[in-house]
């Protein structure tokens, strides 16, 4: 019995095996559908664009459909898509013809569009849940609503709108609101879309208790120094936002969430501050190379909260073919005031330049002031001991100095800003114990402007421009390493390092007591890792107290290449001087380092 149901189960198989082989002889080989795509009619280039990225007839244009009805398919989806696109940007009366060339090969595919008129936002209407109109304490200004009457109709304005009334209530203490109800209504007669919004604008809130999740290594107390506002306030999700963002700059945290809880009868909502504190020390560093400096390495050790209440000490070596620096940093942040923080530095410097040599030893400290997420102050004291060999020949130099700063960035990244702008100005007084040097002051005002010239920010024009002065003493009786001296990879690109500027009877570079460069930049992103710079950089430095602009000017102009890898661009540029080039001038300058040029 066994053998002969192994017999059985052994035929079974076989029949199985040629029932398969007999069904795959019949199966139909699978004939795809190539087609051709013709289309015509849409109104702009913005329309276009987003059917580009859509379209499954564009987008899948290398795979044919299985078959004519797969095709038809993938048509009718297109067309339903045209229509949504165009209803997005206010053609509502548009039409769209298909012709379908089925017995040819490959199958052209006509697709014609006739978008007719744009309709025009008509009566933009806030209401309440109940229809009665919100008054101007809950509306916000007009100027700022994306979606403004008489202006052609788009979806997005309506959602951007949207978005600015709900801020806006939150930004006057009603965290709480929402949108009961969105009406979008046709006036085919007068071609407007009217838009009305009903608005629960929920309960008017206070700032009730905070408390912290989280906390681990950093102490209470400094915590709640960074929050920007004050129990029984008003709340303003902007001072929120702040105080997130505040959290979030110290570096001791990975993720950082503020909720609001429910107000209680008397309108305090209570806020949990949720953290998840990360490493608070950081190894780092980077690597920088120029035809006229040579290569350099930076390496620093940081921590962030070395007593518990954010204290920092950052440690800094900088080494590279023309000498070393060392410097430690110390920061007491929220020092008697909130926002002001205490610092001191010691720096440790030894370079061999072209124009001078120096070993110094530098003490300072002093305040720095956050003002603003824009704005920040510093002013402190310093002793500086330095001895330099130049020109001039060899002196001692014992300056203490009060070096006062006031900046403004408005930019929206540190090493590849594609719009804002970074103003800085800078004053320090010098006095020489030593009576070398005697009294001066040394001034100086840059300024940086990003321009995005297109909607993705692919195309951005970089403006830079500095002006410096010094005011007391004579050019050579200044210390060396106080002078201005323009050329380089953070100056004037093209020409040498400290050299774009008077020179020496030995050909060496004599500095000056002001200065003025500037540059231009046309930042081209080709695709989302690969970016070109072209750029011409110009300015001089000159021997009176003030620059005299125009005279002597030297520029360079170059070629640069961007990677914009995930720790900022990664650049290359390479510059010619084309104004003011002397026979002692190397005809290419290269410069390799992180971040824009500025």
């Amino acid at each position: 019995m066994k053998a002969l149901a192994a017999t059985g189960r052994r035929r079974g198989g076989v029949l199985a095996l040629l029932v398969a082989a007999l069904a795959l002889a019949v199966a139909p080989a699978r004939a795809d559908v190539p087609y051709k795509l013709d289309l015509s009619g849409l109104p702009d280039d913005t329309t276009k664009s987003l059917f580009g990225e859509t379209s499954e007839l564009i987008t899948l244009g290398d795979k044919p459909p299985p078959s004519v009805t797969a095709l038809r398919a993938r048509v009718r989806g297109d067309v339903e898509r045209i229509r949504q696109i165009l209803n997005a940007y206010g053609y509502y009366d548009a039409a769209v013809d298909v012709e379908l060339g089925e017995e040819q090969a490959p199958v052209p595919v006509k697709i014609r569009v006739e978008a007719g008129s744009r309709y025009e936002v008509g009566a933009v209407t806030l209401t309440d849940p109940g229809g009665v109109p919100l008054g101007p304490a809950l509306s916000p200004n007009t100027l700022f609503m994306a979606l403004k009457p008489g202006q052609p109709y788009t979806a997005q304005a309506v959602l951007d709108t949207e978005g600015t009334i709900l801020a806006d209530l939150g930004r006057r203490g009603r965290p709480f609101a929402k949108v009961a109800r969105r009406d979008a209504v046709l006036d085919r007669a007068a071609r407007v879309v009217n838009v009305t919004w009903a608005i629960d604008y929920g309960p008017l809130v206070t700032y009730g208790p905070v408390r912290f999740e989280g906390l681990e290594r950093l102490k209470d107390k400094p915590a709640r120094m960074l929050v920007t506002w004050k129990e029984g306030d008003t709340v303003n999700m902007d001072e929120v936002e702040e105080t997130r963002r505040a959290f979030v700059e110290t570096g001791l945290f990975r993720t950082v969430t503020i909720d609001l809880d429910r107000p209680a009868a008397d309108g305090a909502a209570p806020i949990s501050i949720k953290l998840e504190e990360g490493k608070p020390r950081t190894i780092g560093g980077g690597l920088r190379y120029s035809t006229s400096e040579g290569a350099g390495v930076r390496v620093f050790w940081e921590h962030r909260n070395l007593l518990g209440g954010r204290e920092s000490l950052r440690v800094t070596g900088d080494f590279a073919q023309n000498g070393y620096s060392l410097e430690a940093k110390a920061r007491k942040p929220d020092f008697e005031w909130h926002g002001v923080d205490l610092v001191a530095q010691v720096k440790a410097l030894s370079q061999q330049l072209d124009a001078y040599d120096i070993d110094s030893l530098l003490i300072g400290g002093g305040l720095e002031w956050r003002y603003s997420p824009q704005w920040f102050f510093s002013g402190g004291l310093t002793f500086e001991q330095s001895h330099i060999v130049d020109t001039g020949g060899t002196e001692d130099y014992s300056l203490v100095g009060i070096p006062m700063v006031a900046r403004q960035d408005t930019s929206n990244n540190a090493l590849d800003p594609t719009r804002g702008h970074r103003l800085t100005f800078s004053v320090t007084p010098y006095y020489d114990v030593a009576g070398t040097a005697g009294t001066f002051v040394i001034s100086r005002a840059t300024a940086s402007v990003y321009l995005p010239l297109d909607r993705e920010e692919d195309y951005v024009l970089a403006l830079r421009g500095s002006v410096g002065a010094t005011f007391g003493g004579a050019t050579l009786s200044l210390p060396a390493d106080k002078r201005f001296y323009a050329g380089g990879g953070d100056s004037i690109r093209g020409f040498g390092y400290q050299v774009a500027g008077p020179l020496g009877d030995d050909g060496k570079a004599t500095g000056g007591k002001s200065i003025f460069t500037g540059g231009i930049e046309m930042r081209w992103r080709v695709t989302p890792e690969i970016g070109i710079v072209p750029f011409f950089d110009f300015g001089s430095v000159y021997e009176e107290s003030t620059p005299d602009f125009g005279a002597d000017l030297f520029g360079g102009a170059g070629l640069g290449l961007r990677y914009l890898s995930p720790i900022g661009p990664l650049r290359l540029d390479v510059a010619t001087p084309v104004i003011g080039q002397r026979d002692s001038d190397d005809i290419v300058q290269i410069y390799i380092s992180i971040g824009q040029a500025f």
